[in-house]
């Protein structure tokens, strides 16, 4: 109990000797009991138990429920089942269930299990499903899905609306095939 007081007077510490609406530490179980306000800004660490909220997040982002991003977010995000990124930034993330992200974001994730996004760009490796409106780089997972992609694709199925690269998967689909729309193995956009 010692030790859980002391942890709390520290986050409790650095959330009051925050410059303005920038926090260092962020300790959300349910807004509005977390250190700061939703509208706040976040450069340090964010820890979500239940469910963490703020504004801009930069750095480190752990969560066991659900994190939401209404502004931009640059950094790492570890676990969470449900992350939501309302306004695109930078993403390195590991082991996220779902991830929801809006706007311009420029990913590199491994081992994450759906991923919807809107302008995506970079890596998602090793996901169950990826989703992007548009696509600009590799999608590596059981099922990747884009309306246009900018790349490659690999999985057990691929669909593209209009595929400027390559598939390579069971089954794979791109509208504007040069060879043909559904093929199994590879396929090649015009």
């Amino acid at each position: 109990m010692k030790r859980i007081l002391a942890l709390a007077s520290i986050l409790w510490a650095f959330g009051v000797t925050s410059y303005g609406e920038t926090k260092k530490i962020e300790l959300g179980i349910i807004p509005p009991v977390q250190l700061g306000e939703k509208t706040d800004d976040v450069d340090g660490f964010r820890l979500g138990l239940i469910y963490a909220e703020n504004n801009n997040v930069s750095g480190f982002d752990a969560s066991l429920l659900v994190s939401k991003t209404t502004g931009e977010f640059n950094g790492f995000k570890y676990f969470g089942a449900y992350n939501q990124f309302d306004n695109g930034g930078n993403l390195k993330s590991v082991l996220g269930i779902v991830n929801n992200y809006k706007g311009d974001m420029h990913v590199k994730q491994l081992f994450n299990g759906v991923n919807i996004g809107e302008n995506v760009t970079g890596a998602r490796v090793a996901s169950f499903v990826n989703y992007a409106e548009v696509m600009n780089g590799y999608d590596i997972g059981v099922a990747n899905f884009s309306n246009e992609m900018n790349g490659l694709q690999i999985g057990i199925f691929n669909y593209a609306g209009h595929l400027n690269g390559y598939q390579i998967g069971l089954i794979n689909y791109a509208k504007n095939s040069s060879i043909f729309p559904i093929l199994p193995i590879f396929n090649v956009g015009k």
